[in-house]
Formats: structure tokens, C-alpha cells, sequence
């Protein structure tokens, strides 16, 4: 009976110190928990600028189910995961990044819930090395998500998950430019599965991902999963509204039956500022919902590979 094939993706960024452990901790895995399937390894290269593709290269050498592709520029996180799982050929398709701050140790888990029925398993993060002040930032941005979207994200989880093949499938046929997979993959729906497990130090090196970079992730959720920002745009509109019209029916009422002069250059100076202020807010969230539209019409792709380890009919986009 033919082995059933799980592929392994793995996106890098300036990771050479942790791609060889990253990929010795696979091999292990189907040495001994996964040795009834076969593997496949996806290394995607954003255009490291240490020797994270020198690296893929040797690792390549000795391991024909070791694929590498390397971009012609850095087109970010969620991209690069985008192009391993479209790249994989495997029944099941399972995301890991280099730094093992993900333990590839759950993997067999997830593993055993796919082979229970489940189409998705995702990594629920029970325990998480970040200071203090970005867990509450981390759970703050969930529970504002989860209050405003059309359904459930799952807090606490990550891009560490296991796919089916038939949800990979539809995966790679939806439109969006601005990718926020964690929240596609929720939205797709099928028989998905949380598995718990506590996230490990960085292996070596320092994130990729900044501040900004988070900021950045958070907006395409919120924009991606959400119509509420523009709905407050027309509640907070009728309100000031209301509240013009109350204000202006008081002086107006003031000045016929009591004579009240009205306030004078201050109080229209403060109004102004403040509705001015409104405005450029709510074009703001306008812009943003624009630009991702915008990004949409274009159709440009996601990545462009510039070149390609033990893989010959490589696609140059996705």
C-alpha cells in the first residue's frame, strides 16, 4: 500500500543558524512517529540576506523530498506561507516555522486528529515566551476580533496547523492579496480540531516580526473579517449629528427667549478641529478598506520565485 505523502512547509527569513535543526527535527519525526507516511519539505526563501539559501542548498543535496524556493524580494510572512502550502503536494499540508518556537513534537498529534477525521488541527498557544506587554496586546486585538467578526477566531492560535488536502485545495483559490490566514482557514469552515500545547523559546536569533508588523497583521484581520469599522462610521456620523442639532437647537432657544449671546471664536474653533479630526478618522478606515479592493483589482501575484532547488517545472508566481 503506497504511503500517504505529509508535506512540511516551512517560510525563512535570514534563518540559517535554525533551517538545519528545523529539518533534522522533521527527519526524526518520520523516522519514528510518522515513519508509515512520506515526507515533503517546502523551504520558502523571502530573500534571505545571510546564508539561509546556501543552507537549503546542502540540506537539499542529501534529501530529494527537500524542495527550496527563493523569492526575488521579501513579499512578508503571510505570503510566503501562502506560496508553500499552494507549492506542497501532500495529503496533508502542515506549517512550521524555523525557529521551533512551534514544537515539531505536536505535529503527530496533529496528525492523529487527521487520521480521527478531522480537515484542519490547529495549535492553540497554552504558553507563550514575549514580554508582558505584548500578551495583553495579543489577547486585547483576539477578543476585539472575535467581538466584531462574523464569526470565531480562535484565540491564542497561530499559522502552526495542519490541512487536508481538499481545504488546501480551496485555500489556494480564494482572491484576497492581504492575507490573514489564521482567519481564512476559520472561515473556510470543515472539521477543525484545537490542539494545546506550550510554545518554546527561539532556538537563536531574534523575530523578523516587529511591532509594526503585528500593527500591520491586526488591520488586515479587522478589514478582512469585519464590516464594523465602516458600520461605527455611519453610527458615530448620525450621533455627531444628534449632537450638532441638539447643540445648535440650545443656543438658538438661549438667544430668542433669554437673549444668551453665543459663544464666540473658541467654541467654533474647538468644534471645527474636533468634526475635522472625525472626518480624517473615518476616511482613514474608508482608505483602508479601499486599498484592499484596490490591491484585489490588480490580480498581481503574491510572490514571484526567482529560482528553485529539486524542483524543474517550478511556477514563477502565485
Amino acid at each position: 500500500m503506497e504511503k500517504k505523502t505529509i508535506s512540511i512547509c516551512i517560510p525563512v527569513f535570514n534563518e540559517a543558524r535554525n533551517l538545519p535543526a528545523a529539518v533534522q527535527a522533521i527527519d526524526e519525526l518520520f523516522k519514528s512517529e510518522l515513519r508509515d507516511y512520506s515526507p515533503e519539505i517546502i523551504v520558502t526563501d523571502n530573500a534571505s540576506t545571510d546564508d539561509t539559501w546556501k543552507v537549503a542548498e546542502d540540506l537539499a543535496g542529501t534529501r530529494p523530498y527537500l524542495k527550496a524556493f527563493r523569492f526575488s524580494r521579501n513579499f512578508g510572512y503571510q505570503n510566503s506561507i501562502f506560496a508553500g502550502l499552494s507549492i506542497a503536494k501532500g495529503d496533508a499540508v502542515i506549517e512550521l516555522d524555523a525557529d521551533l518556537e512551534d514544537p515539531p513534537a505536536v505535529i503527530p498529534e496533529f496528525v492523529k486528529k487527521w487520521n480521527e477525521g478531522y480537515d484542519v488541527a490547529y495549535g492553540i498557544r497554552r504558553k507563550r515566551y514575549a514580554p508582558w506587554a505584548l500578551k495583553i496586546l495579543f489577547s486585547g486585538f483576539y477578543k476585539l476580533l472575535n467581538r466584531i467578526s462574523d464569526f470565531r477566531i480562535p484565540e491564542n492560535s497561530g499559522d502552526f496547523r495542519l490541512l487536508d488536502r481538499k481545504v488546501v485545495e480551496v485555500l489556494k483559490r480564494l482572491p484576497e492579496r492581504n492575507l490573514y490566514l489564521r482567519g481564512l482557514v476559520s472561515f473556510l469552515g470543515f472539521k477543525q480540531v484545537a490542539v494545546v500545547y506550550d510554545r518554546q523559546p527561539r532556538m537563536s536569533g531574534h523575530s523578523k516580526f516587529r511591532i509594526l508588523h503585528y500593527f500591520v497583521l491586526a488591520i488586515d484581520a479587522l478589514t478582512a473579517f469585519s464590516k464594523t469599522p465602516l458600520r461605527l462610521i455611519g453610527v458615530l456620523g448620525l450621533l455627531l449629528f444628534l449632537l450638532a442639532s441638539a447643540l445648535g437647537s440650545y443656543y438658538l432657544v438661549g438667544y430668542l427667549i433669554n437673549g444668551t449671546p453665543l459663544p464666540g471664536f473658541t467654541t467654533l474653533v474647538v468644534l471645527t478641529l474636533f468634526l475635522h479630526s472625525v472626518t480624517f478618522i473615518f476616511l482613514g478606515v474608508l482608505g483602508e478598506y479601499l486599498s484592499r479592493i484596490f490591491d484585489d483589482s490588480k490580480a498581481r501575484p503574491r510572490v514571484v520565485v526567482a529560482e528553485a532547488i529539486n524542483s524543474k517545472d517550478f511556477p514563477k508566481t502565485f
